[in-house]
């Protein structure tokens, strides 16, 4: 009795206190909300639970690395099974430049071959006007340019004006063009992404109330997510000549008899001074914020990483932190090896007879340097009821496991022996014949000699009754009586 007072006595002070100081306004009402929770944990306190204190430390799983940088959100993914390998502050709508960009590249990459000749509008060419890049050339209306200029112009320096000509080159008019961006973002499943422009200026609904240019959250009206980044970003370095043009420091084009044009990503320093952790960068800059997909390997781990609204003086360091985390939290190890006995259950015939499982295919995993990151279950689905004959190369069934995540892998198992039916022996011996070509060479031979020694013999027997049915009768006509 005298626990459970002193409990409600604790509980009315705290609340006492922090109706108090909410009167007074010297405390943030989130952390008097928090009051009560606190009060109910102190309660459960007073009589611990031996076993919940062993548990605790079991809870206390890390499922991503901690990282300190610049940008307001970020993501990284590994390409393989597109898990998430870290995730910042993920907002459900934000303005992107880098993706109208990424999209109007790849488009063009999918359509047109890089030597096309483009001509520069008077729009394209006013844009131009208005951006410096590095290489010093100005585009004027009426100017042609190969395609594969264009593209290192948009990837390289994030030219607005690349961007505008492209999407005129393959629609005539930039709004046809948009309508195909949004078809192509419908088909790769990004479904919180609209695109309204290929440049990736800013576009919001200027009625709306209570919006900043630098904030404008709902009343954008173009707008992606990180995670749609994330999937267009993949279908675009699946593209060989979009991956070329991201993973190349640097290249030259002729642009005319007399004039050489050479070009260099902007963060192309940053593949030397990653040591080979990152080989392709998209680099956007707007208000003053940076916005990155960048593509790398760290520990055999094929990563994407996206960041948003970043310093851009720590560009080059965000990216940099980011790959450098992953590669110390996380490590790509076998989960299964082919032919490894899947001692979990077994299967059998119809007719029942049993066979053991293997599996078929060595699988990779990734996961913590610390945790093996597998749950303690795992799931076997039968493909069966299974008719003879039985063999290795089938896939019988699949064994399903989970990570702590919630990523499953499922991984093929294949019967450990054969079992073949009478009909099936006279197969697996022409089977045989026909993977052992030499074999089956010297054995077609040795039936060609046999066959051939037998129809000597035969043609040597025949003659030789002939000859005897002759001597016969030759005989008895001289034991024939003269008359």
């Amino acid at each position: 009795m005298r626990t459970v007072k002193t409990q409600r006595g604790t509980a009315i002070v705290l609340l006492i206190i922090g109706l108090l100081m909410l009167t007074a306004g010297s405390v943030d009402p989130a952390l008097v909300a928090a009051r009560p929770v606190q009060a109910t944990e102190l309660t459960d306190q007073s009589d611990p639970d031996p076993a919940a204190e062993e548990e605790e430390p079991t809870k206390q799983i890390d499922l991503y690395p901690t990282i300190s940088h610049s940008s307001v959100s970020a993501l990284a993914i590994e390409t393989s099974r597109q898990r998430t390998l870290y995730t910042k502050q993920i907002n459900p709508r934000i303005h992107m430049p880098a993706a109208s960009k990424i999209m109007t590249a790849l488009i063009a990459c999918e359509r047109l071959k890089t030597d096309v000749q483009v001509t520069i509008s008077k729009v394209a060419a006013e844009v131009g006007a208005q951006e410096k890049t590095p290489d010093g050339v100005i585009l004027h209306s009426g100017d042609k340019y190969p395609l594969g200029y264009l593209l290192a112009r948009l990837i390289y320096y994030d030219s607005d004006a690349a961007a505008l000509a492209i999407a005129e080159q393959i629609s005539n008019v930039e709004e046809q063009f948009v309508e195909i961006m949004n078809a192509r973002a419908t088909a790769f499943r990004m479904t919180g992404t609209v695109f309204k422009n290929s440049t990736g200026d800013l576009v919001y609904d200027m009625s709306a109330t209570g919006i900043s240019k630098s904030n404008p959250g709902s009343a954008l009206l173009q707008y992606t997510t990180l995670p749609d980044m994330a999937l267009l970003f993949l279908q675009a370095i699946a593209n060989p000549v979009f991956f070329e043009y991201l993973t190349t420091p640097s290249r030259y084009f002729v642009l005319s008899e007399s004039s050489i044009v050479v070009m260099r990503n902007r963060m192309s320093g940053i593949w030397t001074r990653s040591e080979g952790l990152i080989n392709g960068v998209f680099y956007s800059q707007w208000a003053n914020s940076s916005f990155m997909a960048a593509i790398g390997t760290v520990n055999d781990i094929n990563t994407i990483v996206l960041t948003y609204m970043g310093n851009p003086d720590e560009a080059d360091n965000d990216l940099m932190a980011i790959f450098q985390a992953c590669e110390s939290f996380y490590t790509r190890s076998p989960l299964v090896m082919a032919g490894d006995l899947f001692a979990g259950t077994t299967e059998q015939t119809v007719d029942g007879e049993s066979f053991g499982l293997v599996f078929k295919n060595t699988v990779y995993y990734v996961h913590p340097h610390s945790n093996d990151w597998l749950k303690q279950t795992i799931r076997y689905k039968s493909l069966g009821p299974f008719n003879r004959p039985i063999l290795r190369s089938m896939t019988v069934g699949q064994v399903v496991f989970e990570l702590v995540d919630g990523t499953q892998i499922a991984v093929d198992v294949a019967p450990d022996r054969q079992i073949l039916s009478s009909i099936s022996i006279i197969d697996n011996v022409l089977s045989g014949l026909q993977r052992n070509s030499n074999l089956a060479t010297v054995l077609i031979i040795a039936g060609l000699f046999l066959i051939i020694v037998m129809l000597i013999r035969v043609i040597v027997g025949i003659d030789r009754v002939r000859q005897l049915t002759k001597r016969i009768r030759s005989e008895k006509r001289n034991r024939r009586p003269e008359n």
